[in-house]
């Protein structure tokens, strides 16, 4: 690409509208050398590499985008769109989809200094055997029927996020829903299987009250199956929305903390932590976590729970440095807890 943003047109390399059955193949490599318009987004960003709009029946395969000025995929409105073996190195967002559907991700490489998935209102999404690093979120995304299956994360980020200048993976999923694009979905069906997670701040993010852009609609059901998360500092920070709408479930998975880390004073987008247990939760339907593990040795509980109308906890292992209860349960209407043990004693 060109290092003159004047050079480009519909602020993108390549540029797509109101197309059907398009394909971009490898191998070879597009590089957008970083391209700088000093009047774009944080004063520097250029223009996206790939951007589609409302298009549908696409496939990239093969190839490598390197050094994008904004973000390497930018569609909006799209639909029916495959990418294959594509590796993202450095740049902006990875894959950033806005009002779009039916989008499979498979076998690809994804190390961006921003968001690795993004975007709102889109539905069915499938995502598999893929690795994911960011200086910034894995997924911060708002889908109705989100699949991510075979998956690694790992932090911290390869490629620096440029406006903070900082390196560390701030969340492996966050809620995306901004309020100034008009959101019309609730996000929901989303299920994350057989993946592994390391050195990740938070695993998952979901603050309905005031968290940045997640106000727009709530989320409905997420689950969580077959995960190892190590080196983390949060599992689960969720603050639902008033009619409790949000269902998380956990089963045969485990979460451990980055020992040694002191983050008491830490802030995740603006809004500090709010409890130094590994799951928080408030304003939920219902909590279920199934043959799961909790590692995290402090001195107060671990799981943290308020304003529910039930949770369910059957063989889950807590260990803590905390010989009194790992939990605790605040406005819970109905609690079911079944083979538990602290610090491998059965209670």
């Amino acid at each position: 690409g060109s290092d003159k943003y004047s050079d480009y047109k519909n602020d993108a390399f390549i540029f797509g509208e109101n197309l059907s059955n398009v394909a971009i193949r490898g191998e070879g490599t597009i590089d957008g050398v970083n391209c700088i318009n000093t009047i774009g987004e944080e004063g520097f960003r250029g223009p996206h590499c790939i951007r589609f709009l409302n298009c549908k029946n696409l496939s990239f395969n093969g190839f490598t985008i390197t050094r994008s000025a904004n973000w390497a995929f930018n569609f909006r409105g799209s639909s029916f769109a495959k990418v294959d073996k594509v590796t993202i190195l450095g740049g902006h967002d990875g894959l950033h989809t806005r009002f779009c559907n039916d989008f499979t991700v498979s076998n690809c490489d994804f190390r961006t200094g921003d968001d690795a998935y993004a975007g709102n209102d889109n539905r069915n999404f499938l995502i598999t055997d893929s690795k994911i690093n960011t200086s910034c979120n894995g997924f911060r995304m708002g889908c109705l029927g989100l699949t991510v299956k075979r998956c690694h994360f790992w932090g911290p980020g390869e490629a620096v996020h440029k406006i903070s200048a900082r390196k560390n993976m701030l969340s492996a999923f966050v809620h995306f829903s901004p309020d100034d694009d008009s959101p019309k979905l609730e996000s929901g069906n989303w299920l994350i299987e057989d993946c592994t997670i390391e050195n990740v701040d938070q695993v998952y993010v979901y603050n309905y009250l005031n968290g940045l852009w997640q106000t727009g609609q709530p989320v409905t059901s997420v689950q969580f199956k077959n995960i190892k998360a190590t080196g983390i500092l949060v599992a689960f920070n969720v603050i639902g929305d008033t009619t409790c709408k949000f269902n998380l479930g956990v089963k045969n998975s485990s979460f451990s903390f980055r020992e040694g880390f002191d983050y008491s004073n830490t802030e995740f987008e603006g809004i500090k932590k709010f409890a130094p247990a590994l799951i928080n939760a408030a304003n939920f339907d219902r909590i279920n976590l199934q043959k799961v593990s909790l590692s995290k040795l402090i001195n107060t509980p671990i799981l943290n729970c308020k304003s529910g109308n039930e949770v369910t906890l059957k063989c889950v292992n807590f260990t803590s440095a905390n010989q009194s209860a790992p939990y605790t349960f605040e406005n819970v209407k109905k609690i079911r807890k079944v083979k538990i043990k602290h610090n491998n004693t059965t209670k």
